[in-house]
């Protein structure tokens, strides 16, 4: 199945030199190298690698920072929040990693999704790998996000903070529930613009959709979707949804597609009946469901 062209490159062979150190990552390796290892639970700095943002923002939800992230930089644009911290070394891409950097870091742990990217065999001759799964064939993402953050809390040590995690999560995705009930009742289409012509759309096996489950609306969408919950279409998909309300994922619409008369004649555009939300990551863990519900809310007027 492909994979959004929001969710990062698939594998690939790289040549050689993507896959050579420059020099402030060496830099960034070298002040690590060196340091004494601990137990992961008992180290009050455990030095852990992480190659999807899923994990990555699930162990923040922890308080516990990464020593370094796959494709850092675009994080924060795609994630938004939790925030990573300054200084947080970048591995390269979430599919093909630098495998000469993560080796000379020598993390404690090296957190991956099951399935995707690099094997967990191949990972665990550099460090105790725990690949956890979260788009898959079961296709319950947010359980599966649930799962994974007690696993990764309980190998850490940090069960107690997963539990008041969840907790409060919880308790503000059932308070946002009963915001909802008095929603209008149209069914929520949910989409991102990929380029001026295509949409992915957001469905069964996704995040997003196991978000509105909880929250008791709709998703308009009723056709097939992959593990990752999203189906690629053209714009006149949303053509079909007359009853809908449009979601859209920042970034906005290309303008030549808001001038159109595709777009004028929906009903959803007539009728007022079209949001914006700010960036979300689609393909996340738990704290991008409660990101989603909460940017969610404000965009449907629950303020």
């Amino acid at each position: 199945m492909r994979r959004s062209s929001t969710a990062g490159s698939s594998m690939v062979s790289l040549p050689d030199v993507k896959n050579r150190l420059t020099r402030r990552q060496f830099a960034a390796a070298l002040s690590c190298v060196f340091l004494p290892t601990t137990a992961i639970a008992g180290s009050e700095r455990p030095r852990v690698a992480v190659l999807d943002w899923g994990w990555a923002e699930s162990l923040l939800a922890l308080g516990i920072k990464p020593l370094a992230v796959a494709e850092a930089p675009l994080y924060q644009d795609r994630v938004v929040t939790p925030t990573l911290p300054d200084g947080t070394i970048d591995l390269g891409l979430r599919s093909w990693p630098n495998m000469e950097l993560l080796r000379a870091l020598k993390p404690d742990l090296i957190l991956s999704q099951a399935g995707y990217g690099i094997s967990a065999d191949r990972l665990n001759e550099i460090a105790p790998t725990l690949a956890l799964p979260l788009y898959s064939s079961a296709r319950q993402p947010l359980q599966a996000a649930e799962n994974a953050l007690k696993e990764i809390a309980s190998r850490m040590g940090k069960s107690d903070v997963a539990d008041r995690y969840l907790d409060r999560s919880n308790s503000r995705l059932d308070a946002i529930a009963r915001d909802f009930t008095t929603y209008d009742g149209h069914p929520l289409l949910i989409i991102k613009f990929t380029d001026d012509r295509l949409i992915d759309v957001y469905g069964a096996g996704g995040l997003f959709d196991d978000v509105l489950k909880r929250m008791g609306i709709a998703n308009a969408w009723d056709g097939s979707t992959n593990n990752w919950g999203f189906a690629t279409a053209g714009l006149d998909a949303i053509a079909r949804f007359p009853d809908a309300r449009l979601v859209i994922i920042e970034p906005a619409p290309p303008s030549s597609f808001l001038q159109s008369s595709l777009w004028q004649a929906l009903p959803m555009v007539r009728e007022g009946r079209v949001c914006m939300i700010p960036p979300t990551w689609v393909f996340g863990a738990f704290p991008s469901a409660m990101r989603f519900a909460e940017v969610l809310r404000q965009g449907l007027g629950f303020s």
